[in-house]
């Protein structure tokens, strides 16, 4: 299983990283014909200038494109070193010329006329030279179409750049055409020279990176680019990845989703098995405590079958108490494993009264006190709570208290030293028990409180019992509202704290 998600993982990411290709490859392209769209309007804009301005010389030349002509050009600078075009239009006419007289002759004449048209080129201040223009002006004039495209890139190219384009007008544009091919995107644009990496113009938050976008924009009338758009994106990747952000959502949800279950799955059969080992540990252990009352309880019963034993008075009580005693102490085993299938099941109800808790304390004490006397221990008492009266069940409350009583002593190897003290705090009536016993590491203090669970030296468990006692308690005390906490160290014993809320 864990492999199979590793490689559906590894699948997963393999298929987003192609998805945020293509989505990138097709972002590019959008942005390329943007960009081309642009360049293309920039350059007809321009080139209908120079229509406009010779649109009448274009007229004239075609109407009479197909008449005897010739056309001559010449280019002349003058002191100022401004430079004028010169074109001489040659034009021959034929008229027929009736004769009159018996002949009925007639007389052919033919007429040239000649027009002349000066273009003055002014010369930039921000310029050093002028582009040569091509002597051959005149034969490409005739149909004033691609020769007048000529004619611009000459003449715009002595212009600077500042002058043939508004930097304004070009952004709002760019991100025009970005909006039909449904880009939206922070965009930042520049003009450069015909290096393609000296800027000549560019707008504020413009940055030369490798990951910019080029293309020509002007020509030289070589047909070789004289400048190019530059175009910055920001915030590229952010914008295709919002493109194809549904497809990541999804992707990685549902992915979290097989991953929980996994966790899930691997966590429940890891607490399976974990409760498996308890619950055999609980009923080794619950063998253990029938088999000792039971074996006690098997040699009083052979004693008294004894005629010495039978004939003495006070050794069959003895031997009576014994049994009785045994007995008990397995049907307390018996009542703790019911009472904790009830809990389990939510089955438990609190038969609630006012309580003096400071009596309750008392009488738990007292039914342990004579135990830990025999071990050479005493119990301190200090009972400093005045609002000692609670609405509690009492069976409940007294059971738990005497549990944790119980385990100071069990867990105290030699002479207990057990403190008892009630007290107030804000709204709360503490139990504080606290003893000198073997104490427990930081690793078994979030433990403690586990159904079955009993700390051990390796498989051996060190002091008898089967693990529900804390449970218990815990259970009890969350049942009246309140909360259980424990400190303990090492070797230095353990204290238990009972809070009840007073209501």
């Amino acid at each position: 299983m864990t492999f199979s998600i590793i490689g559906l993982i590894v699948v997963q990411l393999y298929w987003l990283n192609q998805a945020f290709r293509q989505g990138e490859n097709e972002f590019n392209s959008r942005v390329i014909k943007a960009m081309d769209e642009t360049v293309q309007f920039v350059n007809q804009n321009e080139l209908n200038q120079y229509y406009k301005l010779f649109n009448e010389t274009r007229k004239t030349m075609k109407d009479s494109v197909n008449a005897p002509q010739v056309i001559t050009s010449q280019i002349e600078s003058d002191s100022a070193n401004v430079k004028y075009v010169y074109l001489t239009r040659y034009m021959m006419d034929k008229i027929v010329l009736p004769v009159s007289g018996i002949y009925e002759d007639s007389l052919n004449v033919t007429e040239m006329y000649s027009a002349e048209r000066a273009i003055k080129l002014k010369k930039d201040s921000s310029l050093q030279h002028f582009q040569p223009i091509d002597v051959n002006l005149e034969a490409e004039f005739k149909d004033a179409n691609y020769t007048l495209e000529r004619f611009a890139r000459f003449d715009a190219g002595n212009k600077p750049i500042s002058r043939r384009i508004d930097l304004n007008k070009l952004d709002s544009l760019f991100k025009n055409k970005l909006k039909k091919w449904h880009i939206e995107t922070p965009v930042e644009l520049a003009v450069t020279n015909e290096d393609s990496l000296t800027v000549a113009i560019k707008t504020q938050g413009f940055s030369q990176t490798n990951q910019n976008y080029i293309t020509p924009l002007f020509y030289h009338k070589d047909d070789k680019p004289s400048y190019y758009l530059s175009v910055y994106l920001p915030s590229k990747k952010k914008t295709i990845f919002s493109n194809i952000s549904a497809l990541f959502a999804v992707t990685i949800l549902f992915t979290l989703i097989i991953l929980g279950i996994y966790g899930t799955s691997l966590w429940a059969m890891l607490r399976q098995r974990q409760i498996s080992q308890l619950k055999t540990d609980f009923m080794n252990n619950m063998t253990h405590e029938f088999k000792t009352p039971l074996a006690t309880i098997s040699v009083a019963t052979d004693a008294l079958k004894s005629k010495t034993i039978s004939s003495d008075p006070e050794k069959v009580k003895h031997y009576a108490n014994v049994i009785k005693q045994e007995n008990k102490r397995m049907n307390h085993q018996v009542e703790m494993v019911l009472r904790m299938s009830q809990f389990e099941r939510n089955e438990v109800r609190l038969e609630k009264s006012i309580v003096n808790v400071n009596d309750l304390v008392k009488q738990s004490v007292e039914s342990i006190r004579l135990i830990v006397e025999n071990r050479n221990g005493t119990i301190f008492e200090n009972y400093k709570a005045d609002r000692d009266e609670l609405s509690a069940d009492s069976l409940h409350l007294g059971n738990i208290i005497l549990n944790v009583l119980e385990n100071a002593n069990k867990y105290s190897p030699e002479s207990p030293q057990i403190n008892v003290e009630t007290y107030n705090v804000n709204n709360n009536f503490v139990i504080k028990i606290a003893d000198k016993g073997i104490g427990m590491s930081k690793a078994v203090l979030g433990k403690v409180f586990d159904k079955f669970y009993r700390e051990e030296t390796g498989n051996v468990h060190n002091v008898k019992g089967h693990g529900l006692g804390l449970a218990y308690v815990k259970y009890i005390v969350e049942l009246h509202g309140g909360e259980v906490d424990v400190e303990s160290e090492k070797g230095n014993g353990s204290t238990f704290y009972l809070k009840l809320p007073i209501k």
